[in-house]
């Protein structure tokens, strides 16, 4: 099969080109109007899959209350928004909750699905700062150790592939960072009020990325540059970013991008069970959550609650 358009992503712009695939695979470039072709696609977009690699959920269900009928809706649907691949993360929640979650994705992924591939899965809770807790439910924090990250990895079939920790008040020794990377486990810093200090610790123990950049975390101060400060410093770390506007002004999302550069920033939605559900108050799991127009989920006191965004469109 040959397909076309005026606006094909290659060599980072967007260039006329026909694709010839075989197999599901590309086999071969070939010029514009080259060859005949099968789908003549005009000026809408080619571009390689996205990658999701934080996205909690979607239409009032999230990957901390998994059923089997759901991730296949899920999975299904992703595609339409250009995802290809997610690691769907789990959050702050009871652990029975979280443990059978997990146990469902693993049993998804064994007998088989459409849509969008897992590779993995993200775990932003429970392991979070009281005070930088956001929209996470507190009395469900759990205290990080190997206990638990064998739990969670016997549920879900050893398929933990990133794993965040507010290190100054739950791994202040950096133990549990060393045994997540000890399994193979990527180690991100987030919902934290680490000062850049600890951070650069924690770097040194092996963590590699910072969860939505901006928010959840310690700013920037001259005296204590503080979490927000060590995202900016060290080049060879990530830095998720959601990059709805909403979350980051545009300038200090600018700022982040320019000193981290294409290959360390990672555009995430941070998108959670009232994606796709119509403007106005939910109530989901026992709490009230309001969609706004702005593609955010704020609590009712205002605070930010993820979004409801695709990545499509960030």
């Amino acid at each position: 099969m040959i397909i076309q358009s005026k606006n094909v992503w290659i060599n980072e712009c967007f260039r006329p080109c026909q694709i010839e695939i075989e197999n599901n695979r590309i086999k071969a470039l070939y010029s514009y109007n080259e060859k005949s072709v099968d789908y003549d696609y005009g000026e809408r977009k080619i571009l390689p899959g996205l990658i999701e690699i934080h996205s909690h959920g979607m239409k009032g269900q999230d990957a901390s209350h998994a059923t089997h009928k759901w991730v296949r809706e899920w999975m299904k649907v992703l595609p339409y928004e250009g995802v290809t691949s997610i690691t769907p993360a789990i959050s702050t929640a009871p652990e029975a909750d979280i443990l059978k979650s997990l146990s469902i994705f693993d049993e998804v992924i064994k007998e088989g699905y459409a849509g969008s591939k897992i590779i993995g899965i993200y775990s932003e809770g429970p392991f979070v700062s009281e005070k930088f807790k956001g929209a996470q439910d507190s009395k469900y924090r759990v205290i990080p150790d190997k206990i638990v990250l064998d739990k969670y990895q016997k549920a879900s079939g050893n398929r933990m592939k990133y794993i965040m920790v507010a290190p100054e008040e739950l791994d202040e020794d950096m133990t549990f960072i060393k045994q997540c990377v000890s399994q193979g486990i990527r180690v991100t810093l987030g919902h934290t009020g680490a000062t850049f200090d600890i951070c650069e610790k924690a770097r040194e123990a092996g963590a590699v990325c910072f969860t939505h950049t901006y928010n959840g975390m310690l700013g920037l101060n001259h005296r204590e540059p503080g979490t927000v400060g060590a995202a900016l410093y060290f080049d060879d770390m990530y830095a998720e970013l959601i990059g709805d506007g909403v979350h980051v002004s545009k300038v200090a999302a600018t700022i982040l991008a320019r000193l981290k550069g294409k290959d360390r920033l990672i555009s995430i939605t941070d998108s959670n069970r009232c994606k796709g559900l119509s403007l106005g108050k939910v109530n989901l799991f026992g709490r009230n959550i309001i969609v706004c127009e702005d593609g955010v989920a704020r609590l009712e006191d205002g605070t930010i609650a993820g979004s409801a965004s695709c990545l499509n469109q960030i």
